[in-house]
């Protein structure tokens, strides 16, 4: 595997938010996911990654082995983007796009510009306001592969999209991870779909960085016991938080290898699972 991305933020402060403690990394080849509850910090850590904002001293941003700071240009290089609205003047077409801005990065190649406006069905010469959303988020995605970026930052790429769209644009995304040896950081609210595709997860929460792992590894850390409320006294010694309804009983505890002998239900938790009880505060830090 090769990094792609690698970040260290120790602190940011902007506008009265602090982002502490940042770090990990995007691996060529794998999808990173980015979640959080709306004022995590999503945006702000975004932001700082793609040069937005400036990084404060004892931050590290690098992108393809090159830093942000000290080389820019070159990290640039090696970034593309992918956002909910594209940030291309709309008046022009894709094939105009190409012509007037491929040019200002060095390793642009028109030739396979055109080759994924073809593959991915892109009207070359409609003005881009035209093209419907699921088609702007392809635009952008060919425009980023042909200036060989190695690095792909989404930022609710396929909120607006239909849940059909979603799911091949997705494809469409587990084939370029293959085929380009990029990394994809992608932040969406769409947690549970996210979870099924994203080979690692980062989750924000008021500004600091729950857990870095491999999804699979942060998900099999925990177990959701569910049944008859009475029985959870005998295990209150393992139960980190529980959520209740009229109708039903659920307990987060460690999945620490002794079993519920209990007659209750056992089984692992979603993404949006562990929010909730991040939210409740019974998942914390370094838990993961």
């Amino acid at each position: 595997m090769s990094t792609v991305l690698d970040v260290k933020i120790p602190r940011m402060q902007r506008d009265g938010f602090a982002l502490k403690e940042i770090a990990f990394s995007v691996e060529a080849g794998y999808l990173t996911a980015l979640l959080g509850m709306n004022g995590a910090g999503k945006t702000t850590l975004l932001s700082a990654i793609s040069g937005l904002l400036p990084l404060p001293e004892g931050a590290e941003v690098s992108i393809g082995g090159y830093s942000l700071t000290e080389n820019e240009k070159e990290a640039k290089e090696y970034m593309g983007f992918v956002f909910d609205d594209s940030p291309f003047d709309e008046g022009m077409s894709p094939l105009l796009t190409g012509q007037m801005y491929g040019p200002y990065y060095r390793n642009w190649d028109m030739e396979k510009y055109l080759t994924y406006l073809e593959r991915f069905e892109i009207p070359k010469k409609r003005t881009i306001r035209k093209l419907s959303k699921g088609m702007k988020m392809k635009f952008q995605l060919a425009f980023a592969l042909s200036h060989g970026a190695k690095f792909l930052i989404m930022d609710e790429p396929a909120a607006s999209l239909d849940p059909v769209f979603r799911d091949e644009f997705m494809e469409v995304l587990s084939e370029i991870l293959e085929e380009e040896e990029c990394g994809i950081l992608l932040s969406s609210q769409l947690v549970s779909e996210l979870e099924a595709k994203a080979d690692y997860t980062m989750m924000l929460h008021q500004g600091e960085q729950m857990f870095y792992d491999s999804t699979e590894n942060i998900l099999d850390k925990f177990f959701l016991v569910r049944g008859r409320y009475e029985l959870f006294p005998y295990m209150k010694s393992r139960i980190l938080g529980e959520r209740l309804s009229e109708f039903s009983a659920e307990g987060l505890i460690r999945n620490d290898g002794d079993p519920v002998r209990l007659d209750l239900e056992c089984v692992r938790p979603t993404m949006e699972d562990l929010m909730y009880y991040i939210k409740q505060g019974v998942v914390k830090k370094g838990m993961v």
